[in-house]
């Protein structure tokens, strides 16, 4: 099935956003909440009055921290020209004002077939809500979806799904991560492919799926 739109998360893939995300931990057990991580903090108490108030506390980190991100991979220049052939959206657990801000920052909210920022932190518990809010958003069938993420969870957001993924792993420094796995076997299983940047996810994308870049 041909690939007709480009969904893409956006910290870790695209850009590098400098949050203190100890600090953020730290916020989150003030409330007497132990948790590990932030995205296991999102997907048990989204929508709760706790969620809210370390989302807004995180979305001040967020802005300020977006003046001082890394784009990554020349991505703003890359996207570009990948937005001049192939309608793309974005899906982040950043907040909404500061995905579009960052956004507008690469200046891809100014082309044509950008769709805009589909499902964000706000509006998903999980990164398989949010590939689900995306499509259903986009009015295609799943198959015609390649998602680009930069972790093993966009992969499994994407199977779930019925979504395509290329999976951006930077600096990855084992595949091996225990005695009897490795993670580009699983990977490779399911279909999934990896990249070292997202130069050479859309090298895969041009030869896998025939996505366009000049």
């Amino acid at each position: 099935m041909k690939i007709t739109k480009l969904l893409l998360d956006i910290d870790g893939t695209i850009v590098l956003l400098p949050v203190d995300w100890s600090k953020v931990l730290a916020r989150i057990r003030s409330e007497g909440i132990e948790v590990t991580t932030f995205l296991g903090f999102v997907a048990r108490y989204h929508g709760t009055d706790v969620f809210w108030r370390i989302h807004r506390y995180l979305e001040f980190l967020e802005l300020e921290a977006v003046d001082k991100l890394t784009i990554l991979d020349n991505a703003d220049d890359l996207l570009k020209r990948v937005c001049k052939e192939i309608d793309i959206g974005f899906i982040t657990m950043q907040s909404r004002t500061a995905a579009e801000k960052i956004i507008s920052k690469l200046g891809i909210d100014k082309c044509d077939n950008f769709l805009g920022i589909l499902s964000t932190r706000e509006d998903s518990s999980t990164r398989i809500e949010q590939v689900a809010k995306a499509v259903k958003a986009m009015n295609v069938l799943p198959g015609e979806v390649l998602f680009i993420g930069d972790k093993v969870l966009d992969a499994i957001a994407a199977i779930v799904n019925g979504v395509k993924a290329i999976v951006v792993l930077r600096n990855l420094v084992s595949n091996r991560i225990s005695d009897t796995d490795y993670i580009d076997e699983d990977l490779e299983v399911v279909g999934v492919r990896i990249a070292r940047d997202l130069m050479e996810a859309l090298r895969i994308a041009r030869d896998l799926y025939g996505l366009y870049i000049d």
